[in-house]
Order: C-alpha cells, then structure tokens, then sequence
C-alpha cells in the first residue's frame, strides 16, 4: 500500500473519530439534540401524545411527515446515551461506505475511497450530522443508491421513496428520475411515498391530517431560519429583511425555476453517462428550493468536489472544500458586502444547481436518446 494511501486512511480515521468524539461529549442535554427529537417524538406518539405537541428539552418540535414518526419509534428501545453512540457509529459506517463507493465514481481523478472521507468527515456538513445526530446524511445516501443505480432496476425507486417519506426534500429527484427516463423507478418512488404516507394515514389518521393540512405549511416550526445556516432563497431574503408577503412571491418563482435549470443540466449530464453530476445538481437545487436548508443538508455542495469543471481542475475541488470545510460564512458575514458573501454557501449551490460549467454538463446528449428535455437542454 502507498504511504500517501496509508496517511490518507489514518488522517480520515482520525477525523471521523475526532467528529464523533466531539458530538458524544457534549453534555446530556445538548448532545445529539436531533437524535433526541426524534427519539422523544416517537416516543411521545407511542404514550397516546400527538408528535406535532412535542417539544423537546431545547425547544425543538418534531417536523418530519407522520410516517418517519412511526419508522423512528424502534429509537425508543434504547436509553439516549447508547442510542447516541449506536447512532453515531451507523452514521461514521454510513459516510465511510459512501466514500468507497464515490471514489470510483469520481470525475475528477486521483479521489481514493480515503480521500473522499477525509474530504466528507472534515466538512461542515457531515460535522453537523454527527453533531445533531441528524438524519440527513442517510438519506442522501438513499437517493444516491438509485441516482448511481446500485440497486437492480426492479428495486430502483425504492430508496428515494422511502427518503421522501421520511423527510419531503428528496420529492425533486423524482422528476429528475422520470426525465432522465428511468420511468419505472420513478413510478416507484411515487408509490413508494404515496404507499409509506397511506400507511401511516391508517395507523395514524389524526396525525397525518394535522401534518397535511397544517404543520406542513409551518415553516417557522423549523428552527431559527433567520439563522446564516439556513442557505435557501428563503433564508437568504429574510437576511435581506424582504417582508412576508413578497417572499411568499418570490420564492417559489425563484426556486422553480432554478430547479426547471438544475433538471435540464441534469438530463444532459444522466444522458453523457455522468449520474453523479446529475444528482449532485439536483441535491443543489434542493437545496435552494427548499424553505429552509441547513448546514446537515449541504452533503450535495461536498460532492460537488469530486466533479470536472472546465479548465478549472483542482482548483475547483480545493475551493468547494475551502467552502465547505472552513468556517467561511461566518468570517465573510462580518466583512464589507457581507450580506452577499455571507451566504457564499448558498451562492455555491445556486452556481452548482444553474450555472458552474461542468464537464458532463456539457457533453452532447448520445443520438437516439429520449428527447424529454434534452432538446431544452441543447439551446
């Protein structure tokens, strides 16, 4: 094995310990503060209470559809401290396993399984996963089990479903699914969400209709989306002090259409044979489109790393890393034009999901191919 291999693997393993040790330390109360949403919902729901009452120890309700409140409830078979950790080392395994499997599907060469998980566990995202024993991570991972098809195509659809009916963000890689024409699977992954949301409207009716019908449309129950953290367009016009009745115009008009944007780039680069281009673009425009996009959301902004950019090389790699590794927004934020440079997250997002000219993006869709929107795709 190569000594740079060697050091790579040890300074990967050194962060992901580091990571976790810093999350599992913290006092009880602040410790994995997510993790303990989800575990005291569940279990407020399965005591007779409803997991849109709960609120736990530092303020925070549950927000997730009412089926993830049913899949979480094997969370309250164990006491917090153990589940922390149990939690934690599903989490490091998860990251880990993804590595291996981005760094053969790496554009840009040279990226060895142990230098992909450096560049996740070093990074603000998977810190903050760790961190507030959040479910994000995992579920990207869903989606990209069926974006980089690991699964048999009778089974492709499945994971995005089920990441959807956990948390509804995922929802924007089922269009892309279907443009890229695997149809099937995104026939799937609709039925898998429709299915998985029935499911919980029959053992929990009450529940889902307070979901649907209100909590959906609560975006203040989810955190303080003023916070530089939140890195959607909505985040970024409160900032700008934009008032409510303007946003709630603006907003989707701005988010659709970079998401009409993202899927068209996305097409093209599916169709040049470069799948994790195309979901890296569609995770930036979820982002964005989102209401509110936190930092343990970002995953898609690290994997942007790992793909070519015209004449940019690796410098483009080390400067998405830049990003998402250092403390940039914070720094920025206290400068001159900061209200702009303060969200240099968000801006990468919106450059990765429209704009940054990538390699696969760029490429001729192959004759013959479904001509959905590759034909937009070609102005």
């Amino acid at each position: 094995m190569r000594r740079s291999t060697i050091l790579l693997a040890a300074a990967a393993s050194l962060a992901a310990g580091l990571q976790a040790w810093a999350a599992l330390r913290r006092p009880l109360p602040g410790r994995l503060t997510d993790l303990q949403v989800y575990q005291g919902g569940a279990g407020f729901a399965k005591d007779g209470g409803s997991l849109y009452d709960f609120v736990a120890a530092n303020g925070a309700p549950f927000t997730y559809p009412p089926f993830a409140g049913l899949l979480m409830r094997p969370l309250t078979w164990l006491p917090f401290p153990a589940l922390a950790w149990v939690w934690t080392v599903a989490t490091v395994a998860v990251v880990a396993l993804v590595a291996v499997v981005l760094a053969r599907r790496a554009e840009v060469r040279g990226w060895a399984p142990a230098a992909v998980a450096l560049a996740l566990f070093a990074s603000a995202p998977v810190s903050s996963n760790l961190r507030f024993g959040q479910v994000s991570f995992l579920l990207a991972a869903l989606v990209l089990v069926d974006a980089l098809r690991l699964v048999p195509e009778r089974w492709a659809g499945v994971a995005t479903g089920l990441a959807a009916a956990v948390k509804l963000t995922p929802l924007i890689f089922i269009p892309y699914l279907w443009f890229t024409g695997r149809r099937r699977a995104a026939v799937t992954a609709t039925a898998t969400f429709t299915g998985l949301g029935a499911f919980a409207w029959a053992v929990a009716p009450a529940e889902s209709v307070r979901f649907w019908t209100a909590e959906v449309f609560e975006v203040q129950r989810l955190g303080a989306i003023l916070n530089l953290g939140n890195s959607s367009v909505n985040g970024l016009l409160l900032r700008w002090e934009v008032g409510a009745t303007v946003r709630t115009d603006v907003v989707p008009v701005i988010g659709l259409t970079i998401a009409v944007l993202a899927l068209v780039r996305a097409v093209r680069a599916d169709r040049a044979g470069h799948p994790l281009a195309a979901v890296v673009i569609m995770g930036a425009a979820s982002l964005v489109l989102s209401p509110v996009s936190w930092t343990h959301h970002q995953i898609w902004l690290v994997l942007a790393a790992l793909l070519v950019v015209d004449r940019a090389g690796r410098w483009w790699a080390a400067g998405v890393l830049a990003v998402l590794v250092l403390p940039l927004p914070a720094l920025l934020a206290d400068l001159p034009g900061g209200a702009i440079t303060g969200d240099v997250r968000m801006l990468l997002a919106v450059a990765v999901a429209t704009a940054v000219p990538f390699a696969a993006t760029r490429r001729r869709t192959p004759a013959g191919a479904p001509a959905d929107l590759a034909a937009a795709g070609g102005r």
